[in-house]
């Protein structure tokens, strides 16, 4: 999994509702349920797997609705510096809260280098873990931090920044979000976007 698989999953899975049908989304549902035992997010943010289902449901119309969904979310901006367009209001929305909330933006600060276990990231916050663990929770939703899980216990669970840094322009009226993807996890970031 990605950082790029993580930031993009649930917005994804939002608008790529949007192109297919009801009956199409619960096969895709089950087969990735039935094959993987993934939930339909879950095999988005491990996106071989989910492209695996959608072409086997979809047919040859797979590829080119995950293409049209890409679009609506997320550009490519630099293939090199990791750096992509985000289209997505809601993910821009959450990119913004996150950074301007005070315990949020240390999270994603200090899980920034390496992954780090919710009682390391708590210690070097020195504040309650049960407001990290909320904060951790919300970041994770809006695909802010990803995990790199060491075995099964939630205890051995990793969290890490998906993103290094954004900016923002506004050009021609219109409000322009660029991340640059933080990839500590040393896996291709743009598998899904190429």
């Amino acid at each position: 999994m990605t950082a790029m698989e993580t930031l993009l999953a649930t917005s994804f899975e939002k608008k790529f509702s949007d192109f297919v049908g009801d009956d199409n989304i619960s096969k895709i549902k089950y087969s990735v349920f039935e094959k993987y035992n993934m939930t339909l997010l879950s095999s988005i943010k491990d996106f071989k797997k989910f492209e695996s289902i959608t072409e086997q449901v979809l047919g040859d119309d797979g590829t080119p609705v995950i293409k049209k969904t890409l679009d609506l979310i997320c550009r490519l901006q630099s293939k090199s510096d990791h750096i992509v367009e985000i289209k997505d209001e809601s993910l821009k929305n959450a990119i913004l809260s996150s950074f301007e909330d005070k315990i949020r933006k240390q999270i994603l600060d200090i899980a920034f280098d390496y992954p780090l276990t919710i009682w390391e990231i708590a210690s070097r916050i020195n504040i309650d873990l049960g407001v990290v663990s909320g904060n951790i929770s919300y970041l994770i939703s809006h695909g802010l931090l990803a995990t790199c899980d060491l075995d099964e216990c939630e205890h051995n669970k990793k969290y890490y920044s998906t993103i290094d840094d954004f900016s923002v322009k506004i050009q021609d009226d219109e409000f322009h979000m660029y991340v640059t993807i933080n990839e500590i996890a040393n896996a291709d970031p743009l598998k899904i976007i190429s």
